[in-house]
């Protein structure tokens, strides 16, 4: 493997064959494939760049809304296709210039995949292509046609050499952003559209490049300065042993030496040697080196909080305004780009997975947050959301057992209760929805009363109370742990 230990420009001008592209100019850069791996590779801050957008849009993934046995199946089958790791690693080449996912079924692949010929089991795998290694054939050129601008065909080199056909409905592309009507090279270009690197190479070049020249500085700044009378009148081998001398006295190896005066600043003769540091001015460089990861952070769209990890020096922190502008941002980017490409796979990955026939046309999904609230946020939420319960519990506009199964449900989901859906499980399912045990099923639980009355309740004597005692969900008192 290559061990990329030069400098961003340095390794992008190794690779790139137009020549001059540290120069500033109008146009936007040219990537090839080996030009988009070198500037990649080659700078830590531009991979940052890249991973922080896929890492975040895949960190927390989904939330499935189905039934329990089908989202154990599904979540099971994404385990087994490794889709989360691969989807993560769509999207950064999706910043690099484009890439897709391949699905694997075992039927000929220059065939349409139809998921609902697809059994369970039946995705053998899915795998991850740039797309350097696909290309599109038979271009769609029809404006009337809604796949105007795709291909008919991918293909695909294999170990053979020969090209591999690969149908449309089996590639999952995740591309850049859309480039304006006839500024593309060709069809390729114009379908795979910018890669991040073109946003950003250039403000990653500057920082890289200041970067450099402070480390130099740094370096510069432990260098010894000789002064030695007469310079230029000495022998240069009588001159080597006295600097390898005051060299090994000084325990040093780094040194300027140059020739001092023979004269003082008033006039008076001075001879003989000094010896002096070079003094370096660090005032204000922190402040630059800050302003040109700002302008990265500004370009590529990151707050500088996430890109750095800290705060800008000499600025007051604003971690929590800028991690909820880029939650933001993140959340558009899952759902204008990652999503698509996630739900055009979520019709095969659901019937591979194995889900009852009659259960596939009712799963959903959602993202999952992609930050945790305190325990003080979440406290409030619980009890904000508890008291709409009870207004929407004493509207009785929900059937009792429907609401208690929903309200149950979304306490599991949350983990409000350690343990619920254990202890619920071991409840007969008529009590577990707030329904009388003792009630048979051709019984209105709201007519159901209690025979004598609670002597508690009612007084000693266990008088029958003058209406009948409710114990379904609705009855307009809130719910208690004995309803569910």
């Amino acid at each position: 493997m290559a061990w990329f230990s030069d400098s961003l420009r340095s390794a992008i001008a190794a690779v790139n064959p137009f020549g001059g592209f540290g120069q500033q100019s109008a146009a936007a850069p040219i990537f090839t494939h080996q030009l988009a791996l070198a500037a990649y590779r080659s700078s830590g801050l531009l991979r940052k760049v890249i991973r922080i957008p896929a890492e975040d849009r895949v960190r927390e993934w989904r939330d499935w809304q189905a039934d329990k046995p089908s989202i154990a199946l599904i979540e099971a089958e994404e385990k087994r296709l490794g889709l989360v790791a691969k989807v993560k690693q769509a999207e950064t080449l999706r910043g690099i210039g484009g890439g897709a996912l391949v699905i694997i079924s075992g039927t000929d692949p220059a065939l349409p995949l139809d998921p609902r010929n697809i059994a369970t089991g039946g995705i053998i795998a899915i795998n991850v292509v740039s797309r350097w290694q696909i290309r599109g054939k038979d271009w769609v050129r029809d404006l009337a046609s809604p796949d105007n601008g795709q291909p008919r065909m991918w293909e695909m080199d294999t170990d053979l050499g020969e090209g591999k056909k690969i149908h449309p409905s089996r590639v999952i592309c995740f591309r850049g952003e859309a480039l304006p009507a006839g500024s593309a090279l060709n069809d390729e270009d114009a379908f795979w559209g910018d890669s991040r690197l073109v946003q950003v190479i250039r403000e990653v070049e500057r920082s890289d490049s200041t970067q450099a020249w402070f480390s130099e500085l740094v370096k510069k700044a432990k260098l010894l300065r000789f002064g030695i009378s007469n310079l230029t009148d000495y022998n240069p081998d009588d001159l080597s042993k006295r600097v390898a001398l005051i060299a090994s006295g000084e325990n040093s190896i780094n040194a300027t030496i140059y020739n001092l005066p023979t004269k003082d600043g008033a006039g008076n003769e001075a001879g003989g040697e000094k010896i002096d540091d070079y003094q370096v001015s660090w005032a204000g460089i922190p402040a630059m080196m800050d302003a040109f990861d700002q302008r990265i952070a500004a370009v590529a769209d990151i707050p500088f909080t996430r890109l750095m990890g800290r705060s800008p020096a000499g600025m007051n922190a604003t971690g929590a305004y800028d991690d909820q502008n880029w939650a933001k941002a993140v959340s558009a980017g899952q759902q204008l780009e990652t999503r698509p490409c996630l739900e055009s796979f979520d019709p095969a990955l659901i019937r591979s997975a194995g889900v009852a026939q009659t259960m596939v046309s009712k799963v959903t999904w959602k993202w999952a947050p992609l930050w945790s609230p305190t325990e003080k946020e979440e406290a409030e939420t619980f009890k904000v959301f508890m008291e709409a319960i009870e207004k929407v519990q004493g509207s009785a506009t929900i059937p009792d057992r429907a609401f208690a199964e929903a309200f149950q449900n979304w306490l599991e989901e949350r983990e409000y209760l350690p343990g619920l859906s254990a202890a619920l499980e071991k409840v007969p399912e008529a009590e577990r929805f707030g329904i009388d045990p003792g009630a048979n099923d051709n019984t209105d639980p709201s007519a159901l009363t209690q025979i004598g009355g609670d002597p508690v309740l009612e007084g000693a004597g266990g008088a029958q109370p003058a209406s009948p005692r409710r114990v379904a969900a609705n009855d307009g008192r809130p719910m208690t742990l004995g309803d569910l």
